[in-house]
């Protein structure tokens, strides 16, 4: 977990900053002017790869609703249409494209820094209201 969200500089820092960047997060600030000391923080890089095996089996998990919205449209269009083409061999498709390949992200995350100024939950308080917006209940982990 990141420590900046409860440190009382997190509203200014640029170290955080590069985070919430790297996150394509909204910012604090768009000027921070605290920089932390040379050689802090110690930002770790969590790298996480979906498998290709994940992505399949979610996959299979939706393709039945996929399938029964397809069904059902058929069914409206055909009720609709007396020309329309109902027989065995017209494919059902749903409208949801699907993309196999894995997925890597990677999360940031301050887990040390020389200037860190203990203040639970600054974070919180001073989160960007964008994201407050998008997410009222958003809790930080």
């Amino acid at each position: 977990m990141c420590i900046c969200i409860d440190c009382a500089r997190v509203t200014n820092c640029a170290a955080y900053h590069f985070v919430e960047t790297k996150h394509n997060q909204p910012h604090m600030t768009e000027h921070p002017t605290f920089t932390p000391r040379e050689g802090s923080p110690t930002i770790h890089a969590n790298i996480r790869t979906v498998e290709q095996k994940d992505v399949i089996d979610r996959l299979f998990r939706e393709h039945k609703d996929e399938e029964e919205g397809a069904i059902r449209a058929s069914s409206s269009q055909r009720d609709a249409d007396e020309d329309f083409d109902a027989s065995p061999l017209a494919p059902l498709h749903g409208k949801t494209v699907y993309d196999l390949s894995s997925t890597t992200t990677i999360e940031y995350d301050v887990v040390a820094c020389k200037d860190f100024v203990e203040d639970k939950g600054c974070w919180v308080r001073n989160m960007p209201e964008a994201i407050k917006a998008a997410n009222p209940n958003f809790v930080p982990t």
